[in-house]
């Protein structure tokens, strides 16, 4: 029989499956056949309601977007507090990487999210993560002049004589970038480099 003669059999045939899985999961299913996922979209626009609903209805806490990121990195970089707390008590992966290796406590870090490091790090985030260029939480917090991530990175432990790949502490990148109120902070740890 042709290809064509057989689409209605295979629409019909999709449409069943569709409805059958649907009845287990509303949304989900298809939205992941589709190519979406509910919860990615729901934490997207901060929508709580919905990130429970998503969670509830079989979405994995641990999925990924189709740009890499997992439902926790984004949480994590809009500094969604109830989110993060939510995707951590249902089994997220605190130290998931995405292509550039940049792992939700980076994202915290670079958008200075304050509650969220806190909350990550409580999680047991790897506070010296490095990504591929080499760069930590630290650097990124200390580059982006965010004073709460530099002195809570440092009071959990994290290493300021860590290097990126171009040799650069976060001392060095706060110089750079003009942060000199992270720079006062490293000094007055005893931090000279």
């Amino acid at each position: 029989m042709p290809f064509f003669r057989m689409l209605p059999q295979i629409a019909l045939l999709l449409f069943l499956v569709l409805s059958a899985v649907s009845a287990v999961s509303p949304g989900t299913a298809q939205a992941q056949l589709l190519g979406a996922d509910p919860l990615i979209d729901a934490v997207e626009r901060d929508n709580f309601d919905a990130v429970k609903k998503a969670l509830l209805g079989g979405s994995s806490a641990n999925i990924r977007g189709g740009n890499r990121y997992t439902a926790l990195m984004i949480a994590s970089g809009i500094g969604s507090l109830d989110t993060v707390e939510l995707l951590l008590a249902r089994g997220a992966i605190v130290d998931l990487v995405e292509d550039e290796g940049n792992t939700a406590l980076m994202f915290a870090a670079l958008n200075d999210r304050d509650e969220v490091i806190t909350m990550l790090l409580d999680g047991h985030a790897a506070i010296d993560h490095a990504n591929k260029q080499g760069e930590t939480p630290l650097m990124r917090a200390a580059e982006k002049g965010s004073e709460f991530a530099v002195l809570e990175l440092l009071a959990r432990g994290a290493d300021p004589t860590l290097t990126d790949f171009t040799g650069r502490t976060a001392l060095d990148r706060a110089k750079e970038n003009r942060r000199n109120q992270i720079v006062q902070i490293f000094r007055k740890a005893g931090i000279q480099r």
